[in-house]
């Protein structure tokens, strides 16, 4: 690979110190930082030896991955030993928080970082019999001693999973601070407390929770930042408009302690994990801080102009300052559907036709979220057959291996066999199994040919209700017998559904297979050739509509509107949007000029 080196690109190269470095979509930023790395190992490797290096840290597995795939294509070969690439969380976690937990936590169960937080929410489950003697659901004490104002057990309006420790000691539920007017502040605190308080000692804590922890343990003893500075003198952190205030301060921890080169790079436009408490803020404050150096990528090498002003339209007009570089131009007008509800499957065989006939291998059809693709893919069925919710991770797990999905198909199976092959494990042993098992790879082959042999969704639900259930038994050698607790009929259950195929209600259903329909957030760092993004019909403050095609006028655009940022930044010839056919086509014209290709599907 040949590099392209601008006076932008050689004054990041060359910088030192504090660094921020604002880099446009397509504005080359990976290829950016492997050359970065490339260029400080010969001169790190003389200053510090063989047991010190550079750790690049970015917010995903995949962010990661194409760190290390640009730095072997410029390098020709692996990146190693004492340098490291890795995601925050994974470096926080594998040289803060596990090797020195112990540090704040005497009487402790050997820790583990929990993938899913919803798990935290079944310990306290139970079941009793009311007065009348039946089995009902119920909590575990001392649950039920914390109440809310309405006299109803606190779990039920903030669950445990829900509950986060901030950088100030305080609690808060996802972020936000619970209502005074639903519980008093003081049980507040003290439910919090006990629940923080049983999974630190059971060793189950969240990413989150291990930040915190990480903090803790870098203010309460420096010697681990010293120490952490010796090993990675030079950090460089790759997406860090997503990274949380507990994130930024862990790193201003180190500043404190000598860390004297450290890197931020991004784009605050594509911060998409406010859910992950990502705040592009914080990114914007230190490229505009006096202690910080701001440097910039402003020149797009994957778009052509066209498509750089289309989404540019979400920045306010005095930063609108996005030029391309690109050296391939198709000239490609952007394509516009409109769309009825019912024709959206008929949308995405036209784009994908034209796609293969124009040679667009890379084309991707995306959606604002899981919900709206799963509803696209017919997955979001209306019928609950089953009491058991084992029957609806079944064919989850096969509708994902049938699509190719196999390593969702496999997280899925993972958890329903080491469920069923080991009865009676509690919460802290389940977690410890599953994380050994994860790389066992005869044991990952036994999921594969279980979730391969599993009855197809062609059979009927009543059918299927009993294949199943014989099918897990004999594959997993149970010596107990399996029931989904078929209904006879419900508000979510009509009668006639029992004689009616499982693939019609939990199938894809108006889209024949195919692996180009995701979200956006699948897409977010990656280049297409082709990219179609279907624009929502109904206003709701989580869907992305028309009238969001504009930047916001007094605050930095909002989540949703990155979403759209990101999006229409991937191709590198062909943007495509689907609108309601609400939308007309003077509006549509008005918004991205004449010389637009609106395709309207009979």
């Amino acid at each position: 690979m040949k590099l392209d080196i601008t006076e932008e690109l050689q004054n990041y190269l060359d910088a030192k110190g504090r660094v921020v470095l604002n880099a446009c979509p397509g504005g080359g930023k990976t290829t950016a930082i492997a050359q970065k790395i490339i260029n400080l190992e010969k001169e790190y490797k003389s200053t510090y030896g063989n047991h010190s290096g550079i750790a690049c840290l970015s917010f995903t597995n995949a962010a990661k991955d194409e760190i290390n795939l640009t730095y072997n294509e410029l390098n020709g070969q692996s990146l190693h030993y004492p340098h490291q690439v890795s995601t925050i969380d994974s470096f926080i976690n594998t040289y803060i928080t596990l090797p020195f937990y112990y540090l704040l936590e005497r009487n402790f169960a050997r820790p583990q970082i929990l993938e899913n937080n919803k798990r935290l929410d079944s310990f306290w489950k139970t079941k009793y019999k009311n007065n009348k003697g039946q089995l009902v659901d119920g909590l575990k004490n001392p649950m039920n001693s914390f109440k809310a104002k309405t006299n109803r057990s606190m779990y039920y309006q903030y669950l445990p999973s829900e509950i986060r420790l901030e950088p100030d000691g305080s609690y808060s539920v996802n972020g936000n601070a619970p209502s005074a007017d639903k519980v008093d502040m003081a049980v507040f605190k003290k439910y919090c407390e006990y629940i923080k308080k049983w999974q630190f000692e059971k060793g189950l804590i969240t990413t989150n929770d291990s930040a915190y922890i990480a903090l803790r343990l870098l203010k309460k003893n420096p010697r681990i930042s010293k120490w952490l500075v010796k090993r990675f003198p030079h950090i460089i952190v790759d997406e860090a408009q997503d990274n949380s205030l507990m994130q930024h301060q862990i790193f201003e921890e180190l500043n404190k302690q000598g860390l004297k080169n450290i890197e931020f790079i991004g784009d605050p436009y594509q911060s998409l994990y406010e859910f992950r408490d990502a705040n592009p803020q914080l990114f914007l404050e230190k490229y505009n801080h006096e202690d910080y150096q701001g440097l910039d990528l402003s020149y797009n090498r994957r778009s052509p102009q066209r498509i750089i002003d289309c989404f540019s339209l979400l920045r306010p007009v005095a930063e609108r300052t996005i030029k391309s570089a690109c050296k391939t131009d198709l000239n490609e007008s952007l394509m516009i559907y409109r769309y009825k509800t019912n024709d959206r499957g008929e949308i995405i065989n036209n784009f994908e036709l034209y796609c293969n006939g124009k040679g667009y291998q890379k084309l991707k059809v995306v959606v604002r979220g899981n919900s709206v693709r799963n509803k696209m893919l017919g997955r979001d069925a209306q019928q609950k057959p089953w009491h058991n919710q084992l029957a609806y991770d079944l064919i989850t797990a096969k509708i994902e291996y049938d699509d190719n999905n196999l390593k969702d198909a496999i997280n899925i199976a993972r958890n329903i066999i080491i469920t069923l092959e080991n009865q009676g494990l509690d919460f802290s042993e389940f977690g410890h199994l599953r994380a050994k098992l994860k790389t066992d790879f005869l044991f990952n082959a036994h999921i594969i040919k279980f979730v391969e042999g599993l009855p197809e969704l062609s059979h009927t639900v009543e059918q299927w209700s009993d294949l199943c259930p014989a099918y897990v038994k004999k594959a997993l050698n149970l010596d107990f017998d399996i029931n989904f607790g078929l209904k006879k009929t419900s508000k979510f259950f009509l009668k006639s559904t029992r004689t009616e195929p499982v693939s019609h209600h939990f199938n894809r259903v108006d889209i024949e297979k195919t692996s180009s329909l995701t979200t956006v957030h699948q897409v977010k760092g990656k280049t297409l050739d082709a990219i179609l993004i279907f624009f929502d019909e109904r206003n709701h403050a989580s869907n992305i509509n028309f009238r969001d095609l504009e930047p916001d006028n007094e605050h930095f655009i909002k989540e949703k509107k990155r979403i759209i940022y990101v999006a229409m930044s991937r191709p590198k010839h062909l943007l495509a949007m689907a609108f309601p056919e609400k939308i007309t086509e003077a509006q549509l014209k008005e918004k991205f000029g004449k010389d637009i290709s609106i395709i309207n599907i009979e």
